[in-house]
């Protein structure tokens, strides 16, 4: 009988394994500020707010990081994904090159844009 408990067990815990990421440590907020700029910036601004240069020849207004709409219910392992996946179908294009320590910074410094001071304010 626990034999046939072993059995059942084992493909949940292999699924367990495969759904939890594993921690990787951010680079710190001076680096990912950096990355950001340089990455990301052109598209959605330097303060996040969807207003970079590059916004006015893509075909989506990049999001508005600022947002409280847009911030609550993400998660860090959500941005991660899309920074290094990016979004098919749309113009924001996948980072697999960066590694997994520059775009766990950049997940938790656009995370933070939303947070600073001038964000609350609306247009």
């Amino acid at each position: 009988m626990n034999r046939w408990i072993g059995v059942a067990i084992l493909p949940l815990a292999l699924w367990a394994c495969e759904a939890s990421e594993p921690t990787v440590a951010a680079v710190p907020p001076e680096r990912a500020a950096a990355l950001y700029l340089e990455h990301c910036a052109i598209c959605h601004g330097e303060a996040g707010d969807g207003r970079g240069p590059r916004r006015g020849s893509l075909h989506e207004r990049p999001t508005d990081f600022r947002r409280k709409d847009w911030r609550d219910g993400r998660t860090l392992a959500e941005l991660r994904k899309v920074i290094r996946e990016g979004r098919p179908g749309t113009d924001m294009p996948a980072w697999r090159t960066l590694p997994d320590a520059d775009i766990a910074g950049l997940a938790e410094y656009v995370l933070s844009l939303g947070a600073a001071p001038s964000a609350r304010t609306e247009r």
